[in-house]
């Protein structure tokens, strides 16, 4: 399963973006829209170090770096020995 799947999936389980009608999407703002929270990227960092195996350095890390799907695909991407990696 492609990592913008994975993490779409645990998005929409997790903080279920298309109550209210929403619509969701890879590009959707996760922050600005309200479906994510500063708590809820914790647990979206948890989610990532677990389940893709990598360790993200927080401090060189902004919030905007997890804003969407999309974005949060190509920074676990970027992550050395990440899947996907290079």
């Amino acid at each position: 399963m492609p990592i913008s799947e994975k993490v779409r999936e645990f998005v929409e389980i997790k903080f279920r973006p298309r109550r209210n009608g929403r619509a969701f999407d890879d590009d959707t703002p996760l922050f600005s829209s309200g479906i994510v929270d500063s708590f809820g990227v914790l647990e979206l960092i948890a989610f990532l170090e677990d389940t893709f195996g990598i360790e993200i350095d927080t401090n060189a890390r902004e919030v905007r770096d997890f804003d969407t799907v999309r974005k949060i695909a190509g920074l676990v991407q970027s992550v050395p020995g990440s899947p996907g990696e290079g």
